[in-house]
């Protein structure tokens, strides 16, 4: 502890200690106050500093972000520019647009230095490179690679300016051919559809792409589980993919039903799981149809397969009827028990075709024309049964494992399918009757979703936002081919500038011409029954007319039939009548005096581009496949964007 003294002379001692140790003190504060002063100064340089630094990367780093999306932009403006290549070039080969980019090389650069623009002012860049990474007879693998530049590409800045950030990204996409996925349906029709009567059995899925009406008749639809694909090891078939698509989370066998890409109507009646309301899956959007205006890459798969059809061991058509100097455009076919018409692979007939009788092997039939079906068809070695015993995925895995290579025939119209005794008077009553009802109107003016009768929208209300305005409009609307196109390298050989794109708009069958309604004169045989028009095993003498050939009472066919335009079948008699393949068409013209009619789905169609069916079915391009996307750490596009400029900065990235 501290003790203060009281004596006079230790009094005056401490005072003048006291008055030392103020004199030190002031000294000692003084000196503190300026170290102080030095030492915020010192912060505040500090601080000040490092808020420029920040500042600085800060904006580098919001550079960055903008660079990324600006690659990430550059890679949907590739694959908008893949999807106009496919769309240019759908009809003659869906592959074909894409193939030609790579004619010159494997790399493409299509597009250099496009810029984004936010409102009147320029945001950064992008350059696109493709790369074929692998092409083979039905699919095509390319790399885009993308390169954002902030705030522009080098070519594009001044003299001493660099590019700030950059950023490059690689998508790596496969476009691939398959059949189309109107073949998961027994009952498939590019328009309106309708089962009006109470004997209709729908052994399989039903589906229109315009509206679908049951018009309170009690048909049967049972459905069927549709799968992504199917496995075959010689011995047993694996389906995999199962799409349930009543949502019930279940794998049970009890999805599939009535599909529409409008409402479905007057179904309130209809048996079986299609009668479901969680089965009924109406506005469910269209599903594209093939197209068969130009059949060269079935001619080309035709040649490339060897295919063939022979009869009592003679080559009838050698892979493409009517490709030879003089040779016959059609092809006549009548197979019996002890002589049936052997199918290998697929065939192309540019004229029109005629087949009845019994066919066996696994082959398919396009033709340029009309497919012609006098009388029944029939498999010598069918499946055991139609349909598997059951919907359940077991089931049909069994009967696929028994009929995997039973026989199999397709029959595919670029025109019209034709059953029956078109000669007949009560056959061109009731389909001239039913091609002329307003809800079957065929005419390529039927708008923007090529389905007549919605012009006024899904709300029905004309005058508002959804009305498809083209339809009924007296136009016939088609897109053309521009000078956008010719820049770019998008019009295919053969074509120019103004001329139409197949395919496109209004134009549903494919052949850049408009056509009317489909009426008689479009199906009725009118070409004489000879060997001066008929390739094939019409007998020398041939036939005086159809109906010594022709009946209505072709109650069976064994086939799986596809048409562009119209599938008319009349057929009548005590005994009942089975489709036993599926019915896909645009138009149908079905009218049955049978005691009932049903469709068996074919389940070798199921798989999709892995099925047993796959190929000899008519094919579509798939949505392109992203395989993977990768961020890269050098420029692929750096000499491009370049084009020329010394300046190149590298300097930001991934």
């Amino acid at each position: 502890m501290f003790k203060l003294a009281t004596e006079n002379g230790r009094s005056h001692g401490l005072a003048q200690r006291l008055h030392a140790d103020g004199d030190s003190r002031r000294g000692s504060a003084l000196l503190s106050t300026v170290v102080i002063m030095v030492s915020l100064m010192g912060l505040i340089f500090a601080a000040s500093s490092m808020s420029a630094v920040e500042v600085k990367e800060s904006r580098r780093s919001m550079n960055d972000v903008k660079t990324k999306y600006l690659a990430q932009a550059g890679v949907e403006r590739g694959m908008n520019f893949l999807s106009l290549a496919v769309k240019n070039t759908k009809v003659h080969d869906p592959l074909s647009g894409l193939k030609s980019l790579f004619a010159g090389g494997n790399v493409t650069t299509p597009i250099i230095g496009e810029p984004v623009m936010d409102g009147a002012s320029r945001t950064g860049a992008y350059t696109i490179s493709l790369t074929a990474l692998e092409q083979t007879a039905t699919s095509i693998t390319i790399a885009i690679d993308a390169s954002g530049y902030y705030p522009d590409v080098p070519s594009a800045l001044p003299p001493g300016r660099q590019v700030e950030s950059w950023h490059a990204v690689r998508s790596t996409v496969r476009y691939s051919l398959a059949p189309s996925e109107v073949f998961n349906y027994a009952y498939f029709i590019n328009n309106w559809g309708w089962f009006y009567g109470n004997t209709i059995i729908c052994k399989g899925n039903a589906r229109s792409n315009g509206q679908f009406d049951a018009a309170g008749y009690s048909p049967t639809v049972t459905g069927q589980p549709m799968y992504d694909s199917v496995s075959w090891n010689g011995v047993t078939a694996a389906l995999a993919g199962y799409h349930d698509d009543n949502l019930d989370g279940l794998k049970d066998g009890n999805d599939g039903g009535i599909f529409s890409g409008w409402d479905i109507v007057g179904a309130q009646n209809v048996q079986g799981n299609g009668g479901q309301s969680r089965n009924q899956h109406d506005f469910d959007g269209q599903v594209e149809m093939p197209n068969l205006a130009d059949l060269k890459q079935y001619e080309d798969s035709a040649i490339a397969l060897g295919s063939n059809i022979t009869i009592d061991g003679v080559t009838v058509c050698d892979g493409i009827q009517g490709d030879g100097v003089g040779e016959k455009q059609n092809l006549f076919l009548i197979g019996t028990a002890a002589k049936p018409i052997v199918l290998n692979g697929p065939v192309v007939v540019r004229g029109n075709v005629m087949i009845s009788g019994v066919v066996t092997g696994k082959g398919a039939i396009y033709s340029g024309g009309n497919v012609y079906i006098p009388n029944s068809v029939s498999y010598k070695n069918a499946p055991i049964t139609p349909r598997p015993v059951s919907n359940t995925q077991a089931a049909t895995e069994a009967w696929l494992s028994t009929n995997w290579n039973k026989d199999f025939l397709g029959l595919f119209a670029r025109e019209n399918v034709v059953v029956g005794d078109t000669s007949h008077s009560t056959w061109q009553y009731y389909t001239g009757w039913w091609m002329g009802d307003p809800l079957n109107m065929s005419s390529e003016d039927a708008g923007e979703d090529g389905i007549p009768n919605t012009r006024a929208g899904r709300d029905g209300i004309l005058g508002t936002a959804d009305d498809d305005v083209l339809e009924g409009d007296g136009v016939f609307t088609i897109e053309r081919y521009t000078a956008a196109d010719a820049a770019l390298g998008l019009i295919p050989p053969g074509k120019s500038i103004g001329d139409t794109i197949n395919g496109t708009g209004e134009d549903i069958d494919g052949d850049g011409v408009y056509d009317p309604s489909t009426t008689l004169s479009d199906v009725v045989m009118n070409i004489p029954l000879n060997t001066a028009n008929w390739a094939g095993n019409m007998p020398a003498a041939g036939y005086s007319a159809y109906n010594k050939i022709a009946t209505l009472y072709a109650s069976r066919l064994d086939a799986t039939f596809y048409t562009n335009h119209s599938f008319c079948y009349v057929v009548l008699g005590s005994t009942a009548a089975s489709i036993n393949g599926a019915v896909v068409s645009r138009n149908e013209d079905i009218i049955y005096g049978t005691p009932s009619i049903t469709i068996n789905h074919d389940s070798r169609l199921l798989g999709s581009s892995s099925s047993p069916a796959a190929n000899l079915l008519p094919r579509l391009i798939r949505p392109p496949e992203t395989l993977r996307w990768t961020t890269l750490d050098r420029d692929p596009n750096r000499l491009s964007s370049e084009a020329g400029h010394a300046v190149y900065a590298g300097a930001a990235s991934p």
